[in-house]
């Protein structure tokens, strides 16, 4: 009795079990296909990633043959269920600013980017039961090719007068530079490799600098950077340059830079060795901006005497404002910042040609011609590299000229180096004796809004180290004879204008006898301080097209 109520209190439920477990077993085999079969499938996603992110990189290698060489790289990867391969040639922009996955844009022309897409399915076990064989999955990858340039801007110095440079790098320095004109020429035509360069500073400059972006950064001395130089040139035959380079250190005394304020090695600056071959530099360019950057002078005044042919007597007043801010003379980049400018300048010529008879004045006097010129910055960026192949490699530049000013008319020349306030120009008085005066005066201008202009330099144009040049949209014949075509002249006769017109045509013709040789002038003092007045030179120094990388 006890035990049959006992047993009705605590039915067996053994069968109740086996029921709940049955009904639950499709549950548990879906859970179990969800862990396995998930966790196998993104195992093999990740495999077919690091084949994706193979055939990338082998297609990036060769443009031409992208589609067969990522097939063939997936081929043999061993990849044993069908796939489908998509390989795309593109360009690849390494703009922060961007999304990454819109980095990478589509071409058919510019190719120095692929990217991969792979297709295929990842078999399942468990879920087989439930009648899902296979999952799809895709990865995508994308390679681009290293792509660098090294470009400048300024300096034309093809063309040097021994004594206008020796007066301009001894009033910057301080010193007295007195090196020849064979000198100046052995150093302009000379190129230097900018890395061994570097490689060589931190030498001569005992430098404990981890990359090539410490070294830049290091304070240097004049001599050390010139010795440098020397060493390098001496290392490559240019025996004279170096020498000239080692005179030329003995003269300009010592002062103290940092070439960061010159040169940017881009992401080179991140290495401790390497880029030789990518990049040269001009020796002469790169001397006088160095020399301009360690003087703390940025006005000099010259008296250049009787020693420039056809002219009684020279003046020079220079002014050479700062560079703007992150905006150095070379760069080595990928992309189209920063921006190259070259420094203000402010120029200002007073002449007295040789002794003359004039009309009406019957004796010899002298012509007065005051020359001014001012010159914003020179402006240059790079815009494209080039290599989707071997025939089409290249670099595209864009350059546009400064705002600049020249006239014939006087100015105070204490004020030049201000570079805040505007210049006021006065009417010139151009010959000046106790009864008749003549004033003349001529303005050329060029305007700020100057459009870029692109400029393409092939692989042959790189190693021939060809530079070229962009021009403002107003023809100049040349600064002084522009000004002498536009001069206005006037009379005064006891301090009142008097038409005398065989005395105006006399000093007109003197006037437009000497202005090709003040133009000469104008082009070595312009040259020498790497700014040219209503033109921008521009070169590349070097490209490399790298081995391809992983970008996407």
């Amino acid at each position: 009795m006890t035990r049959r109520r006992a047993a009705g209190l605590f039915p067996n439920r053994d069968g109740n079990v086996s029921i709940v477990v049955a009904a639950g077993l499709p549950l548990l085999i879906a859970m179990g296909a969800f862990a396995i079969d998930i966790g196998s499938a993104s195992l093999t996603t990740r495999r077919l990633q690091g084949v994706a992110d193979a055939a990338a990189l082998a297609a990036a290698a060769d443009p031409d043959r992208a589609q067969a060489a990522a097939e063939a790289t997936v081929t043999g990867s061993g990849w044993a269920d069908a796939i489908t391969i998509i390989a795309t040639t593109g360009t690849y922009a390494a703009d922060p600013a961007r999304a990454p996955e819109a980095r990478f844009a589509a071409s058919s022309s510019g190719r120095d980017a692929v990217r991969v897409r792979l297709e295929s399915r990842a078999p399942t076990f468990f879920a087989r039961i439930l009648g899902k064989t296979s999952i799809p999955i895709a990865r995508n990858a994308v390679a681009a090719r290293e792509r660098l340039a090294g470009f400048s801007i300024g300096s034309r110095l093809a063309s040097l007068d021994g004594g206008i440079v020796n007066a301009l790098l001894s009033g910057l320095t301080g010193s007295s530079v007195s090196l020849s004109v064979m000198d100046y020429n052995a150093l302009a035509g000379v190129d230097v490799d900018l890395f061994r360069y570097l490689d060589a500073l931190r030498t001569t400059a005992s430098l404990d600098a981890a990359t090539y972006s410490d070294t830049l950064a290091a304070t240097v001395t004049t001599p050390q950077i010139l010795g440098a130089l020397a060493s390098v040139l001496d290392a490559d035959g240019k025996g004279a340059a170096a020498a000239a380079l080692r005179k030329l250190s003995v003269q300009v005394g010592s002062q103290s830079l940092s070439l960061d304020a010159l040169i940017d090695a881009g992401s080179l600056g991140r290495q401790s060795s390497g880029g030789q071959g990518l990049a040269r530099v001009d020796t002469m360019a790169f001397l006088t901006s160095a020399l301009q950057i360690a003087s703390g002078k940025r006005q000099v005044a010259l008296d250049l005497g009787a020693g420039i042919a056809g002219l009684a007597s020279t003046r020079l007043t220079i002014a050479i404002g700062d560079r703007m801010q992150r905006s150095p003379w070379l760069t080595v980049t990928d992309t189209g910042t920063p921006i190259l400018r070259t420094a203000q300048a402010r120029i200002y010529l007073e002449v007295r040609l040789l002794d003359a008879g004039l009309p009406g004045i019957g004796t010899l006097v002298g012509i007065r011609v005051p020359l001014f010129v001012e010159m914003a910055a020179a402006e240059g960026r790079l815009t494209a590299i080039d290599c989707s192949s071997a025939s089409s490699r290249g670099v595209t530049l864009e350059g546009r000229v400064n705002a600049a000013t020249s006239a014939i008319a006087s100015v105070d020349a204490t004020n030049l180096s201000n570079f805040a306030a505007p210049v006021t120009l006065h009417d010139a008085r151009l010959v000046d004796t106790l009864l008749i005066d003549v004033d003349g005066r001529a303005e050329v201008s060029v305007g700020a809004a100057e459009p870029w202009q692109s400029l393409r330099f092939s692989e042959s144009d790189i190693a021939a180290g060809r530079t070229r040049t962009v021009s403002s949209s107003s023809p100049l014949a040349g600064t002084a004879v522009s000004l002498t075509d536009r001069l206005q002249l006037k009379i005064r006769v006891l301090g009142l204008p008097i038409p005398l017109d065989p005395l105006l045509r006399a000093v007109g013709s003197q006037l437009a006898i000497v202005a090709p040789l003040l133009d000469t002038v104008i082009g070595a003092v312009t040259g020498a301080v790497g700014v040219r007045y209503g033109e921008a030179d521009l070169r590349v120094y070097g490209m490399r097209c790298g081995t391809a990388s992983l970008v996407g």
